[in-house]
């Protein structure tokens, strides 16, 4: 999706209000360990991919595919939050870019070992 100045604050605004939404509206406790990492707005503002963390990887996947079984249910909550027009349709990802830093991480600190272990010996 292209980012614009417009759809870059209307995401920011529905990443606010989601975290909010999740607090309070959503009787759901997992969500206290879920975090929003980026809300991608659609140019005409119809569709917005909130893409969502976790610690445990495979439970935050659980969370957005049980969050977009709800979308009707969160949408509404959102759209009583938000001043739009129009609420936008809702796809909540897994974000990825923790998982793989992480291991981008773990592969450099190998890399780093090797080396130290060669030049030791």
């Amino acid at each position: 999706m292209r980012k614009t100045r417009r759809t870059s604050q209307v995401g920011a605004t529905i990443r606010d209000a989601l975290v909010e939404v999740f607090r309070h509206d959503l009787k759901d406790a997992r969500l206290a360990l879920v975090s929003i990492t980026e809300v991608e707005v659609s140019p005409d503002l119809h569709v917005a991919r909130v893409f969502i963390s976790a610690l445990n990887a495979e439970e935050a996947q659980k969370i957005s595919s049980d969050l977009n079984a709800q979308q009707g249910r969160v949408r509404h909550f959102l759209g009583q939050r938000i001043r739009l027009r129009l609420t936008p349709e809702l796809d909540f990802r897994y974000d990825e870019t923790s998982a793989r830093a992480g291991r981008i991480e773990d592969l450099l600190q190998e890399i780093k070992k090797s080396d130290d272990d060669n030049e030791s010996s």
